[in-house]
């Protein structure tokens, strides 16, 4: 098998205007004003290869180089130096839509734009039925297409598109057209490119996708090419750098110390802290790693004689409560409290069940029987859990499959 794209060194640049002296307004109102720029490194000494049949992902934050490499691939852009090297011929699906007519129909613009991918009348005349089928325009395939939705057209750009015969197909966000149940029909249409043996090149914020349907995946970062391996060993590391710019902008902002805050004080919560299990404060957990939360608190009436302490853990979206535990059960806090006394409560869990997304945890401080409540603080704090091995749903139950095989 050979190498369907070669890329060697490939560097791209962009002068960026760091004032507005490029418009002609400003020129003739600031005669003697001189155009400013700073350089902008698209892509870095970027170097790989793809095999042919490889369906290949490529991730990484917003400016990363993503889709400036797919652009230097389809020719649209020529690299500064370096070299690419494409084996077979390209379909790019960068920006789909493009050159459709609003004043003409959908089944006018079906002909308009096939004509443009290679496919000839015929070749149409023959595809068209299925085309206005996939797309789910049946009903308004005579309609002029300045009368459809955004949505409407782009599934048609994409139906039109997925039709070009080539080996190489460069696709860009191509994930985000249409709803979940169309958004199912593409990723049917890229198992049946990966049945075909065609090299496809995938660039999207999808990291379920990108472990779903690639072979391998790409990472750039500031035009950087930073890792190239499996697709689960790519996108964790992704989520990690994520995680890691998350945390340090929330510690820069300083995020999530009780917005609201309620109760008699009569014991109440000086600190809270999510801790790794070296002892380290973090705010980014991986699913199934250590952690230990510790609540400060300090006795503050000589009618307090018990207390218990809860912690109500919520997802961000506003899901409540995933986990709800307390010292109701147990011995951990001591039987005859008293004016003065503080101390530090502990909750250690092995292996943290959440999976991925953005969590909230709430302290709350009862009386014994739950009938006052001495400091609730909610939000107290705010963390992130990555699951690197990108599960889907709320926790990890920690469960293992048995296979029994009759006779």
């Amino acid at each position: 098998m050979g190498s369907a794209i070669v890329c060697e060194g490939v560097h791209k640049r962009f002068r960026v205007p760091v004032d507005r002296s490029t418009t002609l307004k400003y020129r003739l109102s600031h005669p003697r004003s001189t155009s400013r720029f700073h350089d902008l490194n698209a892509l870095d000494d970027v170097s790989f290869t793809v095999p042919e049949g490889e369906f290949l992902g490529i991730i990484g934050h917003n400016g990363s180089g993503k889709s400036t490499l797919l652009k230097v691939l389809s020719r649209i852009y020529v690299q500064d130096s370096g070299t690419v090297t494409l084996t077979g011929n390209v379909s790019p699906f960068l920006e789909l839509g493009v050159g459709f007519n609003p004043e003409l129909t959908a089944r006018e613009n079906i002909y308009l734009n096939g004509a443009v991918l290679g496919l000839t009348h015929a070749q149409l005349d023959d595809r068209i039925d299925g085309i206005i089928e996939f797309a789910e325009l049946t009903d308004f395939v005579d309609q002029k297409l300045k009368n459809y939705s955004s949505g409407m057209q782009v599934r048609l750009a994409f139906s039109v598109a997925i039709q070009a015969d080539a080996q190489i197909l460069l696709m860009d966000e191509v994930l985000a057209v249409g709803d979940q149940r169309f958004q199912e029909k593409c990723f049917d249409t890229f198992g049946l490119y990966k049945r075909e043996g065609r090299t496809v090149i995938l660039v999207t914020h999808d990291l379920n996708a990108v472990n779903l349907y690639c072979d391998r995946a790409l990472m750039l970062d500031h035009g950087k090419l930073v890792a190239d391996g499996t697709p689960r060993e790519v996108t964790g590391l992704y989520k990690r750098r994520m995680g890691k710019a998350s945390e340090a902008e929330d510690a820069k902002r300083g995020v999530a110390q009780g917005t609201e805050r309620w109760g008699s004080r009569d014991v109440e919560v000086r600190d809270v802290r999510l801790l790794t299990a070296g002892g380290d404060t973090h705010r980014v957990f991986s699913t199934g790693e250590p952690m230990v939360i510790e609540v400060d608190w300090v006795v503050n009436s000589d009618s307090v004689r018990d207390f218990l302490v809860a912690l109500r853990f919520d997802r961000t979206d506003g899901l409540s409560p995933l986990a709800y535990p307390s010292t109701l059960l147990t011995q951990a806090l001591p039987g005859m409290a008293r004016k003065g006394m503080s101390g530090t409560l502990r909750y250690r869990t092995d292996s943290w069940p959440f999976l991925s997304g953005s969590y909230l945890m709430t302290v709350e401080v009862y009386d014994e029987h739950r009938q006052s409540t001495y400091d609730q603080v909610e939000r107290a704090v705010g963390f992130r859990v990555i699951d690197e091995k990108t599960r889907l749903g709320l926790v990890e139950l920690g469960g293992r499959w048995e296979a029994e095989t009759a006779p």
